[in-house]
């Protein structure tokens, strides 16, 4: 029988501690499992609006034919069942072979649920190709796991967008600098060279005021 405490307990540590690179894959790694699905993807959606699914690098990609695949997708290519589930912000499930892209993996079903907090949408989890169909209890399970999941990803994903914000600002403060750095070298060479260039005019006044045999003035 599923122990769905223990279950909550070791998502909530895995999003609390685990790097963003491997966080999303881990906590679908655990929920692939409980479903018994051979693929899904678990996705947030980022301040445009789109959604990202980090997890599909390790779970998608290396089966996934598509070329030029992404993990990022925006509102605008929402589609099929998960796009559905998306835009109207309810649980679904096809027990049915679903038309995909050529290259796609191939679905014989799936189902997934819209991760809400506080009535705003901020992810998704999504499950493909079990055995057996998915059922209303799979469905009922899912959505209890994206409720709880909600207040955690939320924190996470703002946590995640500031980390990335400060990275971004320090290597724009360090591409910044090494530019100021580059310009005080080119006008200390330049300061040398008219430096050199007065150092050699008042030796040629010189060389000319002996030359006419009178004092340099």
């Amino acid at each position: 029988m599923l122990d769905f405490d223990a279950v909550r307990e070791r998502i909530t540590e895995i999003m609390l501690v685990t790097p963003e690179d491997r966080m999303y894959a881990d906590v679908l790694d655990l929920l692939l499992g409980v479903f018994e699905s051979e693929f899904g993807y678990f996705g947030y959606i980022n301040s445009a609006g789109d959604l990202v699914c980090p997890s599909m690098t390790r779970h998608i990609f290396p089966a996934c034919q598509v070329p030029d695949k992404d993990v990022m997708f925006p509102r605008a290519i929402w589609g099929g069942l998960w796009g559905q589930i998306l835009m109207e912000r309810r649980p679904l499930m096809k027990n049915a072979v679903h038309k995909v892209p050529i290259g796609h993996l191939p679905i014989g079903r799936s189902f997934g649920a819209p991760i809400l907090y506080r009535s705003t949408l901020i992810g998704q989890l999504h499950f493909a190709n079990r055995a057996s169909d998915y059922r209303d209890d799979d469905v009922a399970l899912l959505v209890q796991t994206c409720e709880f999941i909600a207040p955690v990803l939320d924190a996470r994903v703002r946590h995640d967008e500031q980390q990335r914000a400060r990275a971004q600002l320090q290597r724009d403060l360090e591409v910044a600098n090494e530019k100021l750095v580059t310009k005080i070298s080119e006008l200390e060479r330049l300061n040398e060279a008219m430096l050199d260039r007065e150092e050699r005019m008042i030796e040629l006044k010189a060389e000319l005021a002996a030359l006419r045999g009178r004092k340099p003035s």
